[in-house]
């Protein structure tokens, strides 16, 4: 008989950025798969595809289904390139153990007819329940006993402490009497960590392996516990670096096909929830490749969503609005259009209550209690502000207009670019508050500077900009200072509370969503107190429908939880009560500018995906970059189906 059983031990060491070594003691089997179904009928205490204390399952292994694990890799010969056809396979695996295993890898040795190697298949599985294939089939020259070499890219998620980066040095030993396997992550040129796998075979027999399964009784179940002891050490202790797990994006990557319980009754109460769609229709593909149609097709977008785990289901009814963002960002589910699948879900959202099933109460509550533990006090604002603002002033240098302006633009023409769109609604701005020379005017969340320098350069007025975000600070001091107006224009790192003086004109642009509910009569209050006599203020702002103003507040969203942290929409009934019960101000003009925020959203969507590999290159993750295209897809379609609206609100003093 060729099929072994293996006692060594199993060894990690990372050498970068810190320093950590384990190991410790297991057991595996080298298994000939021709052999199988001749262990499974004569080993008493070993089953092939039935239970047993040990047991191996062909559905385990490779690509999903019961075909034999030798049938699997024939179907990938295709992808190894013209090899010569398997006769032989040996695979090193653990068992199922009393019905249950984890392998964090498995190698599957292919032979030809004259027992020599063709390749290997690294079968690698996380903690997710996803598999991926590495197939090694080009050797590299390799020095020593090994008796192959070869090199691959990393291209699976594994470890939260790496990224999916740099480059795998396998080495194989001949899977004889002793067997040993060496892995090396590679990145930047330099060695990360590595794996190393030693055993002593013995003869597969019946004695010999009751003799092993009597020694090392527990062996077989410490796999996963050993993984979060490890991960605890390196999160707490070593300080490590935490990375979200991607969204695979490999096709040897099988996503975990099985659901549990669990996740099988929230799968029936979300697709339940989708099956009341009225307008328009929702294709959903579940992990299987099933699929299911919601909606009657008619009155309203068709769009696909594609289940890549059934985790999806559980954080969506556990979750709600946030879960379903969430989900998204981790790669549980994805869409070709996510702008389009946006709009069929506002459309709809009546029917499934915003989004948030009755099941997601207690992370409402939850999460609308840490919501307002960021509401705008001093102290807070800054916070709020620097979480979103002081990512990288380059980051944002990538998807904004030359001027860096970070708010809704006004599209004159379809041949309108996002400059001159951001030219429009500058000029309008300053049109609407009647803004000349001999004017000192005010910005109320100056951004980087880029309104500040255009209002100098369009009137000849004085500007005094205040922001509290260190980095837009920074970048608009250096902005003024390159455009030598640094006589006609302040830039102060203040909040709005600590301004003093008297000002011609106010105007802010999509300031207030940072200002918060508590105070926005303070807000309007201190506004008209900076303000002379014969003063005009123009703002620019998100707004909310009146009817779900009252809901909005009671509940904590995705973008407040993500992007925005303290923030708040108005709606045009809070902006009233503000203003007209704290102030003598009168509301003299109020536009809708909402249809064009769409197109603005649109055009920094296209302009943050083309930047893709310089966002990579910042050291930004990809849960990060997906979050970031959620956000700017989902308020794309909040504008675009007027769920939300953009105005611009004129206030001069009785």
């Amino acid at each position: 008989m060729n099929s072994r059983i293996y006692v060594g031990t199993i060894t990690h060491e990372r050498f970068r950025p810190v320093s950590h070594r384990l190991s410790y003691p297991l057991y595996f089997y080298g298994l000939d798969l021709d052999e199988l179904p001749h262990i499974g009928r004569k080993f008493p205490l070993f089953g092939y595809n039935k239970k047993n204390i040990s047991a191996i399952h062909d559905r385990d292994y490779l690509t999903p289904g019961q075909e034999a694990i030798h049938t699997k890799l024939e179907r990938l010969m295709p992808a190894m390139g013209n090899r010569p056809a398997i006769s032989f396979v040996t695979t090193i695996t653990g068992a199922r153990y009393l019905n249950y295993v984890f392998n964090p890898v498995s190698f599957h040795y292919c032979f030809d007819g004259d027992r020599s190697l063709i390749g290997i298949v690294a079968e690698v599985n996380n903690t997710f329940g996803e598999r991926h294939h590495y197939l090694l089939t080009d050797p590299l020259p390799c020095e020593g006993n090994w008796l192959a070499c070869y090199k691959a890219p990393k291209a699976f998620h594994v470890s939260p402490f790496n990224r999916v980066e740099g480059t795998y040095l396998f080495y194989f030993s001949h899977p004889g009497p002793a067997i040993h396997v060496r892995i090396v992550l590679v990145c930047d040129e330099k060695v990360q960590m590595s794996a190393e796998l030693k055993g002593t075979g013995s003869p597969m027999t019946p004695a010999a392996h009751l003799k092993t399964i009597l020694k090392y009784p527990l062996v077989p179940h410490m796999n996963i516990p050993r993984i979060y002891a490890q991960a605890f050490k390196l999160f707490f202790k070593r300080k490590l670096t935490y990375h979200d797990k991607p969204e695979p994006s490999s096709r040897m990557t099988i996503g975990r096909q099985e659901p549990t319980i669990a996740e099988s009754i929230c799968r029936r109460l979300v697709i339940s929830a989708f099956r009341k769609i009225v307008t328009g229709r929702l294709i959903i593909e579940e992990p299987s490749g099933t699929k299911i149609l919601c909606g009657p097709g008619a009155g309203g977008p068709i769009a696909g969503i594609r289940i890549i785990s059934p985790a999806f289901f559980t954080r969506v009814v556990l979750d709600g609005e946030i879960g379903f963002g969430e989900a998204f960002t981790d790669g549980l589910w994805d869409t070709p259009d996510l702008v389009n699948l946006t709009r069929l879900l506002i459309l709809n959202r009546d029917c499934f209550s915003d989004g948030n099933m009755v099941t997601s109460f207690l992370t409402r509550i939850r999460e609308k209690i840490a919501h307002e533990k960021r509401k705008n006090t001093v102290e807070n604002a800054r916070k709020n502000i620097s979480d979103h603002y002081d990512l990288s002033n380059a980051f944002y240098e990538l998807f904004l207009d030359r001027r860096m302006i970070y708010s809704c633009g006004i599209f004159n023409s379809p041949e309108n670019t996002l400059e001159t769109a951001q030219e429009n609604k500058m000029r309008r701005m300053l049109d609407k508050a009647g803004v000349g020379a001999g004017h000192h005017l005010l910005e109320i969340g100056c951004g980087w500077g880029g309104f500040a320098v255009f209002a100098v350069k369009e009137t000849g007025c004085r500007v005094t900009g205040i922001t509290i975000s260190r980095a837009q600070y920074e970048r608009a001091c250096q902005r003024v200072k390159d455009e030598g107006l640094e006589d006609r224009i302040t830039i102060l790192l203040k909040d709005y509370r600590h301004i003093q003086g008297q000002f011609d004109r106010i105007i802010s642009i999509e300031m207030i969503e940072a200002v918060g509910p508590q105070f926005l009569g303070t807000f309007f209050r201190r506004c008209r107190e900076l303000l002379t006599p014969n003063g005009v203020m123009v703002f620019q702002t998100i707004t909310i429908a009146d009817d779900r103003y009252d809901r909005y507040l009671r509940e904590r969203d995705w973008i407040q939880k993500h992007i925005f942290p303290g923030g708040h929409l108005p709606c045009l009934k809070s902006l009233d009560d503000a203003i007209l019960g704290h102030t003598d101000f009168e509301i003299t003009g109020t536009e809708h500018i909402g249809q064009h925020y769409a197109t603005t959203l649109e055009a920094w969507r296209d302009r943050f995906l083309q930047a893709l590999p310089a966002v990579r290159s910042m050291g930004f993750t990809p849960g990060f970059i997906r979050k970031w295209i959620y956000y700017l897809s989902v308020c794309e379609a909040g504008f675009d189906t007027g769920a939300i609206d953009d105005i611009q609100m004129v206030l001069t003093p009785k």
